[in-house]
């Protein structure tokens, strides 16, 4: 009898971290954008109290210096000041590869040369989130450059395989890097682009 309760026991504690581990896209998506990858941090307007209310990702004049006046655009679906006309993959291009729909390209603070690196799942997950939360009327300017923007950021991204998480290293530096972003604020920028060629989190950038 002492057994059985012990198998039944354990087949519990397997069913609930089964439950558990079963999480969704979406709920990865969530996870994701409001979390580390912080999207709101940019793409919501803010007040003294914190978020807007009900303004979540539709954008808001983000910031200016001798390189660019910056502001965050509209990402909620919405059709005509939003992204409501884009398709998951269009958002997945722009995003990892700072391409609109329309060919034009995403210049900075967007940090696409670390979003380069962000899994297709992850990916996957931030733009069917973006894409699920209630569209916001808002028009929001377009940024000014006062430098040029690159031709592209790379070739096509292609397939980014998910990092393991039992890599301590290799995981910390994804969630660091493609995920947190944390080394763009903390690399010097170089013409108005974070050098992590050469001077990879020396700090310089607030």
């Amino acid at each position: 009898m002492r057994n059985l309760t012990l198998a039944v026991s354990a087949l519990l504690v397997m069913a609930s971290v089964s439950v558990a581990s079963a999480e969704t896209t979406l709920e990865r998506g969530a996870y994701l954008a409001k979390g580390i990858v912080a999207c709101g941090n940019c793409h919501t307007p803010q007040t003294p109290k914190g978020p807007a209310p009900g303004m979540e990702m539709a954008g808001t004049f983000l910031t200016e210096d001798p390189a660019f006046k910056a502001f965050a655009p509209n990402i909620t679906p919405d059709t005509k000041t939003g992204i409501g006309n884009w398709t998951k993959a269009q958002l997945i291009r722009a995003i990892r590869e700072g391409v609109r729909p329309d060919g034009s390209i995403i210049g900075p603070p967007m940090p696409i040369g670390l979003y380069r690196g962000m899994s297709d799942k992850d990916v996957d997950a931030v733009a069917t989130y973006v894409m699920s939360i209630p569209p916001v009327s808002n028009a929001v300017p377009k940024s000014e450059y006062r430098i040029p923007l690159p031709p592209s950021y790379g070739p096509p991204v292609g397939s980014v395989a998910e990092v393991s998480k039992s890599d301590k290293v290799a995981y910390g530096a994804y969630m660091a890097g493609p995920l947190g972003h944390c080394i763009e604020c903390h690399t010097p920028f170089i013409k108005g682009m974070p050098d992590f060629a050469n001077q990879l989190g020396a700090g310089g950038f607030e």
